[in-house]
This record gives structure tokens, C-alpha cells and sequence, in this order.
């Protein structure tokens, strides 16, 4: 290692010793990483010791435990000290991204649902990293080097593309801005160092941007700490779907103050505005005469819907269920209901149909009108 040493450790083995010369540049870079490692394991016992233990807060301290063992594994000093130790934390320094996927569906997307597909990077990322040490040819170590970039680069960018994704229709206030604060700068900076760790196996990397590399962890697990630890009974609650109504009884959740918008946003929804297609929190907030704020939170905190979808499928799926039952409407086309209801496709109508039911439309209909 570069520069004038500063400190030297003899570590004994057996029969021999190892003089191991360490510089201030390796000083500064493994103090950066024990901080971050600290922050995060630290923030991952948080998570863990409440008493609210939702899916995402676990997810949350799954991921920044696997970013702490990340961040130790990843140092060249630390590797030197704890070696043997640190070997074994790679399969969890590898699986942190589709760690960090996970936690941000989960968080993101209130209809989360484990799925085959959501295993198998879990899989795929330690097997291609198996591989390319058991294998010595170089291309095909290299191919499966850039495989493993790819498939990291994916789920970040997947990670980017949840957060944004109807990101308008989040009701969560704590949630909207971490979608475009946190998670997108966490998923930019994820995609970043999956390239450099690529590159520094193929090149050599100069000291500072391992410094870099550490001072940067330590600040995004700051920040990342601060706002979790801020707000996480608003980001981390569980949804809890209002399946069979668009809002509680007037006045059980709703301040004094907010009383007159919630009877006039009643009003309209019982005269149907819900069924129009591509209605938003904006649109609908000018309809009932209140900034688009104040709506948001009048849904969220006062009829307890996290996101505006779920707030207008609790309205149209009960319509749909009455029409799908009607025998009149027998030959009536689930694609003519859906478009009916304001759904632009039928896809979405499907989707939130079986989410609310546990059946598709078609399914319900052959259940409810079939002869007794």
C-alpha cells in the first residue's frame, strides 16, 4: 500500500508472521467503514426491537444489516485484519441489492406480494459469484462478471422505477418525498457502486475513491438513519385496506376542521366521481374546493387510505361486484364494466379486482351466477 506507513500489526499464524503496514489513507478509510458498519447494524436493531413489527420495517433492517456487512467486507484493510471473519459475510454483502429491492417494493407498493421471480435474483447473484471463483477460464469469468453487473444494475434501476412509478398517487406524505429524496439517490448511488466494485476487480482503483467509496456509504447511512428514525411510524405502517368502503363513518376519523371538505369529497363520491377515467388527487382536490395537500391528508390521515388508487377501488370494486352479480348484466362484458367504472384498460380493473376479492372478475361472476 502507497504512502508512509503509520502503523504496523504483526498477525501470528503457526508457523509464521505477517507484517502488515498500514497508512493514514488506510486509517481514515477503515474508520469510515466502521462508522457506517456501526450506523447500520445499529439501525437495523432499531427496526427489529419495536413492537410494531411490519413487513417493511423488517425488510428495512434485513437491508441496511446487509449494507453494514457490506461495508466491512468491501474494505481492503479490515479484510487484512478479519479475513476469515469477513468471508463469510459475502454471501450477505452480495445479496444486500436484492435486499434493498425488496424493502423498496414492500415499501412502495402497499400490494406487495412474494412471487418466485422475487427469490430468484437471491439465487442468481451469489451462483454467478460461485462461479466466476471456481471457474479460471478468464473470458467466461469475465462474461459472468458482467452478468453480475447487469443483473445488480437491473434491480437498482427497478428500485428507481418503483420509486417513481405512480409516486402522484401516494398518499403517505413521509413516503412521497422519500420516493424522490432517498430511494432515487439510493438507487442512483447503488448503481454506482456496483460499477466501481466491477471496475476495481479489473483495474487497479487509486486509494482516495476507496476513501470515497467509504465517506459516502457513511453519509447516505446518516441520512438514510435520520429519516427512517424521523418518520418511520408513518413509512412503515402496514396497509390495511378499507375492502368493502370508501371511507368510515363521517365524523370517526375526520377533525372539526376538516368536516365540511369531508362531506363535500362524500358528496362526490356518491354521485359517482369516482368512475371517472384518470381522475387524480389534483383533479379531485379542485372539485371538492381544498388544496391538493390537504386532500391527500384528509384521505390518508383521516379515512385511512395510503394510496389514491385503493381510495377509488374501494368504491369501485363494491360497484363492480353489484354489477358482475346482476343477472341482467350477464352478457354485459367485463371490459365494458371496467371502462364503465373509469378503468382505462383491463388489466388494472383485474388487478385490483383480484386484490380485493381474491378472484378474478370473471371468476366471481361464474361463482355468483351459477344456478343453486
Amino acid at each position: 500500500m502507497g504512502g508512509s506507513p503509520y502503523w504496523a500489526l504483526t498477525v501470528g499464524k503457526a508457523h509464521s508472521s505477517v507484517a502488515v503496514m498500514f497508512d493514514q489513507g488506510d486509517i481514515l478509510e477503515t474508520a469510515l467503514r466502521g462508522g457506517a458498519a456501526g450506523i447500520s447494524f445499529l439501525l437495523a436493531l432499531v427496526l427489529v426491537s419495536g413492537e410494531a413489527r411490519s413487513r417493511v420495517k423488517m425488510l428495512a433492517a434485513l437491508f441496511t444489516f446487509s449494507v453494514g456487512v457490506y461495508v466491512l467486507v468491501a474494505g481492503d484493510a479490515l479484510k487484512i485484519l478479519f479475513g476469515p471473519f469477513l468471508d463469510a459475510g459475502v454471501v450477505i454483502a452480495i445479496a444486500a441489492t436484492v435486499f434493498f429491492w425488496w424493502f423498496a417494493a414492500a415499501l412502495f407498493d402497499d400490494n406487495f406480494r412474494w412471487r418466485w421471480w422475487r427469490i430468484a435474483p437471491l439465487i442468481a447473484l451469489p451462483g454467478l459469484f460461485v462461479l466466476r471463483e471456481l471457474i479460471a477460464d478468464g473470458l467466461v469469468s469475465s462474461s459472468l462478471l458482467y452478468l453480475h453487473l447487469g443483473l445488480n444494475a437491473a434491480l437498482f434501476a427497478d428500485v428507481f422505477r418503483i420509486a417513481i412509478v405512480n409516486a402522484g398517487d401516494d398518499l403517505v406524505d413521509p413516503r412521497r418525498r422519500f420516493r424522490f429524496v432517498i430511494a432515487v439517490i439510493l438507487a442512483v448511488f447503488g448503481i454506482g457502486v456496483a460499477a466501481a466494485d466491477i471496475l476495481s476487480s479489473l483495474y487497479p482503483i487509486p486509494r482516495l475513491l476507496h476513501v470515497f467509496h467509504a465517506a459516502a456509504i457513511l453519509t447516505m447511512n446518516m441520512v438514510f438513519g435520520a429519516w427512517m428514525l424521523t418518520s418511520r411510524d408513518a413509512l412503515f405502517a402496514e396497509a390495511k385496506p378499507l375492502a368493502g368502503r370508501a371511507a368510515p363513518a363521517a365524523g370517526s376519523l375526520v377533525s372539526a376542521a376538516d368536516q365540511p371538505a369531508f362531506e363535500r369529497l362524500t358528496a362526490l363520491m356518491d354521485d359517482g366521481v369516482y368512475r371517472q377515467e384518470g381522475l387524480t388527487v389534483a383533479a379531485l382536490a379542485e372539485k371538492v374546493g381544498v388544496p391538493e395537500h390537504q386532500l391527500r391528508k384528509l384521505i390518508n390521515g383521516g379515512l385511512g387510505f395510503r394510496n389514491f388508487s385503493a381510495f377509488l377501488n374501494a368504491r369501485r370494486i363494491e360497484d363492480a361486484k353489484r354489477l358482475l352479480g346482476d343477472p341482467t348484466n350477464a352478457r354485459k362484458q367485463v371490459l365494458q364494466i371496467a371502462l364503465d367504472l373509469g378503468y382505462g384498460s383491463i388489466a388494472p380493473f383485474n388487478r385490483a379486482f383480484k386484490n380485493a376479492s381474491g378472484k378474478t372478475p370473471t371468476e366471481f361472476r361464474k361463482e355468483t351466477l351459477a344456478p343453486r
